[in-house]
């Protein structure tokens, strides 16, 4: 069983953007960076948001409404009483669940995939969910940099060619690949958690960094 609790050492527990790590805070950025120019009311989903900070990051840059899911129900919890926002929606679901099926207008899926197991089922439904035209923004441990070892929190970690393999699939077509890293080494020792990740807010070629990063669009 896997421990889906705030504190399991997987999550980020705190709300404050100066203790998150820059990797993160990149990717939601860009997101909402990509989304905000769309001349539409958005309505989008952040899967799986852990204690709701990317959807609230991206809720006050974008015109539209967020539905944000994650497997840890205290998580949400903590979401609900401290993000007051009109326009992000936060609710408590372990995978397997239903998505409905052609609208949203973007999904946010950010370090996700790797902990389900039944991954292609994962992706598929994420796909479904999007309106033709919308962006899937998607990112999981890079398997050619940081191969995967019976990592605690984790089923597999993903190539290139797996990710890629699983948009054409299910009708997504590729915009943009890169990644991001939050593996640094310090004295020689790899560090993966705060304060060490605080800097890495910079995107890099795709088989460069340990975290893979995707925008796909659907056909």
């Amino acid at each position: 069983m896997k421990d889906y609790s705030l504190k399991s050492g997987e999550r980020y527990t705190s709300l404050d953007l100066n203790l998150i790590g820059g990797d993160h805070l990149w990717r939601y950025q860009y997101v909402a960076t990509r989304m905000a120019s769309q001349d539409r009311r958005l309505f989008g989903a952040d899967i799986f948001c852990g204690a709701g900070y990317g959807a609230m990051l991206m809720a006050q840059q974008l015109d539209g409404t967020i539905l944000a899911i994650d497997g840890s129900a205290e998580a949400i919890d903590i979401a609900n009483q401290k993000l007051q926002a009109p326009n992000v929606i936060f609710a408590a679901k372990l995978f397997p669940f239903e998505l409905p099926e052609a609208t949203f207008d973007f999904i946010a899926s950010l370090e996700s995939m790797e902990h389900v197991k039944d991954f292609e089922t994962f992706f598929w439904t994420l796909a479904k969910a999007l309106k033709p035209g919308g962006r899937l923004f998607i990112s999981a441990p890079n398997e050619n940099v940081m191969p995967y070892q019976g990592y605690v929190w984790h089923y597999k970690h993903f190539r290139p060619v797996e990710v890629r393999a699983l948009a054409e699939q299910y009708g997504l077509s590729e915009i943009a690949a890169l990644s991001t890293t939050c593996q640094v080494y310090d004295g020689g020792v790899s560090r993966f958690y705060y304060p060490y990740q605080l800097d890495n807010n910079r995107a890099l070629d795709l088989n460069a960094g340990d975290t893979l990063f995707f925008e796909f669009e659907k056909k």
